[in-house]
């Protein structure tokens, strides 16, 4: 049977770059608690902001983890970015983490291979529970001068260090110059200062990053290179809770919640998920037997 490409980012760094923010659910926590690891600067997928996370990724991880039985009371929210997010699950800080990887498996992820190794360390994934094509966002000035990828040769383009869409961006365009920052707030600031001349990433984080930078300043290109896919990793040895986590996805679809918290998040940064990759069957629907 033949297995859809999938590698996570491997650039785990085990050092705890950026800022660590912790957010439990409001209310006590009553029985066993539940930390998850999410991303705090990418605005409609996983954000920060008055002391509460939101988001995309936030709301799967709140519905996932209800599915296991866990209350809001019991969630303990953990800022990470793409390189610390594997450390923070292999130094036991969170029971999962909401990841981006590379995939090319289409609609159907029942074949796909879940472990993956990262410095030596084996980890499983779940999901994917959202597949987008990877874009470039540019300034507004720059939207004419610098429509598509083959425009950037020869220019600088910010990348997150633990993020795949650089490298599948170097390997198409090895003119173009990558820029590593730690984060996407970074790579934001870097773009406005005139460092770089471009952010490379999945479509819906740079929506966010447009919709809270401004449609004046900022511009997102149509054109588009790779995939990415938004899944949830566990330790190797938790196969079990993989498993329990990948019906918890396909329940969603099934169940509607995830047309409704896609709608919200098209809604909310001003962008459309592409239908022909999306929704992925992760596993088998209960009506199925």
């Amino acid at each position: 049977m033949s297995r859809a490409i999938l590698t996570i980012s491997l650039a785990v760094g085990l050092c705890g770059c950026g800022t660590s923010v912790n957010v439990s659910a409001p209310g006590q926590a009553k029985g066993p608690v539940m930390s998850i690891g999410v991303p705090a600067d990418e605005p409609g997928v996983g954000w920060y902001h008055d002391g509460e996370y939101s988001g995309l990724s936030v709301e799967v991880a709140k519905y996932v983890a209800k599915v296991l039985g866990y209350g809001d009371e019991q969630l303990f929210f953990h800022s990470q970015t793409p390189a610390t997010r594997l450390g923070r699950l292999d130094d036991g800080s969170v029971d999962f983490a909401m990841v981006t990887f590379a995939y090319d498996g289409g609609k159907n992820a029942l074949v796909m291979d879940h472990t993956q190794t990262a410095d030596g360390t084996r980890y499983e994934v779940s999901g994917p529970y959202l597949v987008a094509r990877n874009q470039l966002l540019v300034r507004a000035d720059d939207a004419r001068r610098l429509p598509d990828v083959q425009s950037l040769d020869g220019r600088t383009v910010c990348t997150v260090a633990g993020e795949y869409s650089g490298e599948q961006l170097h390997d198409r365009r090895p003119r173009i110059k990558i820029l590593q920052r730690a984060d996407y707030s970074e790579c934001s600031a870097s773009l406005l200062v005139g460092q770089s001349d471009a952010i490379a990433g999945p479509q819906p984080i740079l929506a966010g990053l447009r919709k809270d930078g401004g449609t004046r300043y900022l511009h997102l290109q149509e054109d588009s290179y790779g995939t990415q896919a938004f899944g949830i990793a566990v330790k190797a040895d938790q196969r079990k809770l993989m498993e329990l986590i990948d019906t918890a996805l396909q329940q969603m679809v099934d169940d509607g919640t995830w047309d409704a918290q896609i709608d919200a998040m098209e809604t909310k940064l001003g962008m459309h998920v592409d239908l022909s990759l999306n929704p992925v069957t992760v596993a088998r629907s209960q009506d199925d037997g």
